[in-house]
């Protein structure tokens, strides 16, 4: 009997640990997620809420319902015990609802003209001083969130792709390199790429592509070199 006992307290120690495990925002499968949404969908539906659906919010308004172990959700009282949701289907979940947003901005994100072929082409179009970046000069070098800037990096490298530009990634420089593409009103990378101003960038995307692009950067401690 005590063996028996024994054994079935080592089970639940065991499982404990297992549901216990942190919340991963870097893990989950899309494709699982997409079906393990339909409970949440369900209940939703009940009591009139949300659809869920992922063209509801950005990327980046997504991510946001999931950081601190999905803090934001927690402080909405979601009982997902109740539904019967574990955090490895919310990571699952998370996944679907960032990379289905993440391709839905990438394909309406405006098309450069198929004549631009490289990165100091000259623009089609160039806007009034009325029209650039609100509050140029004001760029915070401390300010901005490198897990948004991930997201308006892959913005600008799909941008790449489809004008033939050289394709980049965070390791490609140092932070002290990095840094001085963004100094001075980002001088350094309006040399390089005169056509920035068309782009439609605003302050705060700015400063979270400059804190994904240091975090990653080659002298970072997890330089990132892939896309």
């Amino acid at each position: 009997m005590r063996r028996i006992t024994t054994g079935i307290v080592a089970g639940l120690l065991l499982l404990s640990a297992h549901h216990a495990q942190a919340f991963d925002e870097k893990g989950g499968n899309a494709l699982w997620g997409k079906y393990a949404i339909q409970t949440c969908r369900s209940c939703h539906k009940e009591k009139g809420l949300s659809s869920l659906a992922p063209e509801e919010k950005s990327a980046a308004e997504w991510e946001s319902f999931f950081v601190d172990r999905y803090k934001k959700l927690r402080d909405m009282d979601h009982n997902f015990s109740a539904i019967g949701i574990n955090e490895r289907q919310l990571e699952n979940i998370h996944r679907y609802l960032v990379e289905d947003s993440v391709k839905r901005e990438e394909a309406n994100a405006p098309a450069q003209s198929t004549t631009l072929k490289t990165i100091g082409a000259k623009p089609k179009k160039v806007l009034a001083d009325d029209e650039k970046m609100e509050g140029a000069g004001q760029f915070n070098a401390s300010a901005g969130d490198a897990r948004k800037g991930r997201y308006i990096f892959r913005r600008c490298l799909t941008c790449h792709k489809k004008n033939n530009a050289p394709i980049i990634s965070p390791a490609d420089r140092t932070k002290a390199a990095w840094d001085r593409y963004f100094a001075n009103d980002f001088k350094k990378l309006k040399k390089d790429m005169p056509e920035f101003d068309t782009y439609g960038f605003t302050m705060d995307q700015m400063q979270h592509l400059h804190q994904f692009v240091l975090e990653y950067a080659l002298d970072a401690s997890k330089p990132k070199t892939c896309e």
